[in-house]
């Protein structure tokens, strides 16, 4: 199973930091992460991931919050994954792709700083799919004390 971290950047005033990337079955929104390596500590991947995928160092892992098991298609393969959503306060920043690696950049689509109302009004494709509902709560009641199961 393959094991990845994500980042649920969130700025003071309710915004969301997600990439937009191709996908086998559409081009979904995503916060942003990827892969634990190796040995590799979640936390460190994670610093990693924002690094390389955003372009912002220095921000601080906070509480794990959600928790997906999903699949993915690779090489015509469909894998098993295990996805730790991670909550990440910040303020809103300019998103560079300069540090992304040639696998990253060619499925990168774009970024964009989200509200939660925007979120759940659009008719996109956002992954998890209950990424609105997952975040109100977020919004009204804080982290929860153990990592819930987002759905697919």
């Amino acid at each position: 199973m393959h094991q990845s971290v994500r980042a649920v950047l969130i700025t003071p005033t309710g915004l969301v930091l997600l990439m937009k990337v191709a996908g086998q079955t559409g081009d979904p929104w995503i916060t942003p992460g990827g892969g634990i390596r190796p040995g590799e500590d979640p936390t460190a991947a994670l610093v990693r991931e924002i690094r390389e995928e955003a372009g912002r160092d220095g921000l601080v892992v906070g509480t794990e919050i959600w928790v997906r098991h999903g699949t993915y298609l690779a090489d015509g393969h469909r894998l098993q994954e295990r996805e730790r959503f991670f909550l990440m306060m910040t303020d809103q920043f300019e998103p560079s792709i300069a540090a992304m690696e040639p696998a990253e950049l060619k499925r990168h689509r774009g970024f964009r700083w989200w509200s939660i109302p925007e979120i759940a009004r659009s008719l996109e494709f956002f992954v998890p799919r209950r990424l609105a509902g997952l975040l109100t709560d977020l919004q009204q009641s804080g982290p929860p004390a153990h990592p819930i199961e987002s759905g697919e």
